[in-house]
């Protein structure tokens, strides 16, 4: 322990009167804007490592996607998206910091009419310090609430 004191100490100003150094447990968060299709935005905090998905549905926003980016089943699907309920779309300058597109989520979007460049998987994009500030487009089709069908 007195090691690690006198470790921590070596990065305290020289002359500073501070005694133990602080260290904050609290999550690192990015700020994520949700929009409709009326326009409508609401910008919220979510914790770096959460989910797009997550994020939503930790500040009621109504994403639908029953599968969680978990699959039906287990047994029948294995691990990864398996529907595509929760695709959004996100700007172009986002794309590559959102991580790359695993096989199963490419899959999965192609098999939607309207996939574009900038489509993605909301239940598959991890956020990560340079998703601060990302804007997520919930699309029109989108009209099943989450809410409903879980309660």
């Amino acid at each position: 322990m007195a090691r690690l004191l006198r470790a921590a100490a070596a990065f305290r100003p020289a002359g500073s009167k501070l005694g133990r150094m602080a260290f904050s447990t609290s999550p690192k968060t990015v700020k994520v804007t949700f929009v409709n299709v009326e326009g409508t935005r609401v910008t919220v905090d979510g914790a770096v490592g959460d989910t797009v998905l997550q994020v939503a549905r930790q500040n009621n926003i109504d994403i639908y996607g029953p599968c969680e980016g978990g699959g039906w089943d287990a047994n029948d699907y294995g691990s990864g998206p398996s529907c595509s309920e929760c695709r959004c779309k996100i700007p172009i300058e986002y794309v590559d910091k959102a991580g790359t597109i695993s096989k199963e989520e490419a899959y999965v979007l192609s098999q939607c009419s309207d996939t574009t460049e900038l489509s993605r998987l909301s239940c598959q994009i991890r956020l990560n310090e340079d998703l601060d500030e990302l804007l997520v487009a919930i699309p029109e089709w989108d009209t099943q609430s989450w809410w409903e069908t879980t309660n």
